[in-house]
């Protein structure tokens, strides 16, 4: 099972019209959900590149992930990490940018 979420403001991963823990939404937020109802309808798997081939923007790339998972029942909806490990330097949620900077 491959899934595809988006990073909100906040940091969270999430799959939906807006971010479970704190109701973030953006432009880009939107292009991602045209974009995968396109590949669920195509039939094909979310991907990076199949984002791209969509001609999603840089803006809303940046902020996505696909994973892929053992089985259906580890799917999750949201993920909401406490910290990042970035360039060998813990970062706590709170304190990243929208680049994770």
């Amino acid at each position: 099972m491959i899934k595809a979420y988006f990073r909100c403001n906040g940091g969270d991963y999430f799959d939906g019209s807006s971010c479970p823990f704190d109701g973030w939404s953006s432009p880009e937020l939107h292009e991602f959900l045209a974009a995968c109802r396109t590949l669920t309808v195509s039939g094909r798997s979310p991907s990076i590149d199949a984002f791209r081939s969509l001609g999603m923007s840089n803006e809303a790339l940046m902020r996505v992930i696909v994973v892929e998972f053992g089985s259906e029942a580890a799917v999750f909806e949201a993920l909401s990490p406490n910290a990042y490990i970035k360039d060998g330097t813990e970062r706590r949620l709170g304190s990243l940018g929208t680049d994770l900077t």
